[in-house]
């Protein structure tokens, strides 16, 4: 794997600033709030206390700009695998956001990459990949525009991820828990989205893996949470409606359909949300509630980015 070669040195005040492990970044590393709002980062842009979904960390410091950490699982210690800056669109500024660019970048890998401008994000119609791999741990540094933020992300290379996973004896030990989960895929007409468009029925892909005691799930019950912006104000909405699927259960064209191959669990979910003038969907959220054979009840909770 290619790797980018760094000129120039850090000085030894800014190791200092950042500390052993501010200097080697974040990114694949076990993270807790403490790490980050004590980190350099934090400490110049005083960031609030996180405002968490799952496993996904806000941590806003201004009225437009973002701080957001996305973990494995939500369970203590779990690795970083993104780093991401928001802006708000109506808070684009080339100076800052390019400043607050870099220094995500250094708080996740401990140097950055990527020094260029930013302007060529503000209008991306799709991903923008700034730096391919950097290094082994890292695939990527890119952007992309949303309908109310522009997202700036490094994200973390799945292949070192599995390489550096907790060891099988640990995955092994202990009582049931859910490991990871995450969206893997979303289809509609026929074509693959990595979000879930609007306007469009949709059949996604939630890929859940466990560690402990493995255990068969026996029941699942989905609810979903919608997030939007109407009339300028953000609002979070708990759908009522709850959908249910166990082995020999009837289901339906539109009910969920859940699968298991030892420690893999995949729940394919049909989602769609209608694009209704005046409101903006921003992310239509998972919760999963998985019960296993052995009596062991787990919650996992996922955002799906709306677009």
């Amino acid at each position: 794997m290619k790797r980018l070669l760094m000129t120039g040195f850090l000085t030894t005040g800014l190791l200092a600033a950042f500390g052993t492990a501010g200097a080697a970044g974040i990114l694949g590393q076990g993270v807790s709030a403490a790490t980050v709002t004590q980190s350099a980062f934090c400490q110049k842009y005083g960031c609030d206390e996180p405002f968490v979904r799952g496993r996904e960390w806000q941590f806003p410091y201004n009225s437009t700009q973002t701080l957001v950490i996305l973990r494995e699982s939500n369970e203590a210690g779990s690795r970083a695998v993104s780093v991401q800056l928001w802006v708000r669109k109506e808070g684009l500024n080339t100076a800052s956001d390019q400043q607050a660019f870099q220094d995500v970048q250094r708080l996740a890998l401990g140097y950055v990459p990527y020094t260029g401008k930013v302007e060529g994000c503000y209008a991306a119609s799709t991903t923008k990949t700034l730096v391919t791999a950097p290094d082994e741990r890292t695939a990527g540094v890119s952007c992309d525009l949303w309908p109310s933020v522009v997202i700036f992300e490094v994200t973390a290379d799945p292949a070192y991820l599995a390489r550096t996973a907790p060891s099988q004896t640990n995955l092994n030990s202990g009582p049931t828990k859910l490991n990871q989960w995450d969206f893997r895929n979303c289809k509609a007409g026929g074509a693959s989205f990595g979000c879930l468009p609007t306007g469009k029925a949709a059949r996604c892909d939630l890929v859940i893996t466990t560690k402990g005691e493995q255990s068969q799930v026996v029941r699942a019950e989905f609810q979903y949470e919608i997030e939007y912006v109407q009339n300028g104000q953000a609002v979070k909405k708990l759908l009522p409606d709850k959908e249910y699927w166990w082995p020999g259960r009837q289901q339906g064209a539109l009910d969920p359909r859940v699968s298991q191959q030892g420690r893999t669990i995949t729940a394919n979910v049909s989602l769609a949300v209608r694009d209704q003038p005046g409101r903006r969907v921003t992310s239509l959220n998972t919760i999963a509630r998985l019960t296993f054979a052995n009596g062991a009840v787990k919650t996992a909770y996922e955002p799906l980015l709306v677009r």
